[in-house]
């Protein structure tokens, strides 16, 4: 599978760019890494190679695949807070007085100022699709802060992009709790080997992994008062994952794929292979995920 992770977002209007517009539209917002005093960068580059000739969307199969890289300055605390002492220490052996409140805050933001030009950069891509037939946004990363990078930065380039979260008419944790209780699941869905419980009074948590969901002890839990906020699943016995609470999908696994035969092909046709398979998994799996959970409900 392309994506090992995926946070799930709904297009409240059509999405209406061409691939060739949607290009142009990209550029303004075109990766460009940290320089000088600036800590972190997020930008579009391009999902498919390298250079500024390489376009910045890959369409197959009416689906855009979008790779936006993340840029952060890395600069360790104890080598900041060792700067930092060793400048609170010269001025208080020289002035004979002490360093106190604003003055080390100013002292610390002087310091890092320093130290930044200088700092090693770090950086990690995120990939994601346009699903306009589906009016989807998948995001590869199960991380909320990342997926909200990369909204932000497509609503910079495009001007306006109305997404919200997918909204049911069930709690999930509800629907994840009554799923290990009755062990009565929707048509094509089984139980996988994990789950997270909560006890929603004092907060503590249960975190179970590669084990048996269908035991007394699960129950006994979830009798006791916690609620699941976390769930493995399998759909048609070969898509594999864990969902949460915020119908965030983890460990997204497709059995039946073997891309061993795939080694010697071109990148880029291996590529659109694996994003062909996933945006097809996903449009068959995704309503019938929301329909387990309830539904969607009709917009306000």
């Amino acid at each position: 599978m392309l994506f090992k992770n995926a946070t799930i977002y709904r297009l409240t209007k059509p999405f209406q760019p061409t691939s060739d517009e949607l290009v142009d539209l990209l550029n303004a917002r075109r990766f460009v890494p940290c320089g000088g005093m600036k800590p972190s960068s997020f930008g579009w580059v391009s999902p498919i190679g390298k250079g500024e000739d390489a376009p910045l969307v890959h369409e197959v199969s009416g689906c855009y695949l979008l790779c936006a890289r993340k840029e952060e300055k890395v600069i360790p605390s104890s080598a900041l807070n060792e700067a930092v002492m060793e400048k609170i220490d010269k001025i208080e052996s020289i002035e004979e007085r002490r360093v106190r409140g604003k003055e080390r805050k100013s002292i610390k933001e002087n310091t890092l100022a320093e130290l930044l030009p200088r700092a090693l950069a770090k950086s990690k891509q995120v990939l994601g699709y346009i699903s306009p037939k589906d009016n989807l946004l998948i995001i590869g990363t199960p991380t909320a802060s990342e997926a909200e990078l990369f909204i932000n930065c497509i609503r910079d380039s495009l001007g306006s992009f109305p997404v919200v979260p997918p909204q049911v008419q069930q709690k999930p944790q509800d629907v994840f709790s009554n799923w290990l209780m009755h062990r009565k699941l929707p048509d094509n869905f089984t139980l996988g080997d994990q789950c997270d419980l909560l006890d929603i009074e004092d907060t503590s948590t249960v975190s179970c992994r590669r084990q048996d969901l269908d035991t007394k002890e699960i129950r006994s839990h979830l009798e006791a008062g916690k609620i699941c906020t976390r769930v493995g699943i399998q759909w048609h016995g070969d898509l594999g994952m864990s969902v949460d609470k915020d119908i965030v999908l983890r460990q997204i696994k497709f059995e039946s794929v073997n891309d061993e035969h795939m080694d010697d092909e071109d990148p880029i046709a291996k590529l659109d292979a694996a994003f062909v398979n996933m945006t097809l998994e996903f449009s068959r799996f995704l309503p019938e995920l929301f329909s387990a959970l309830g539904g969607e409900k009709t917009p306000d």
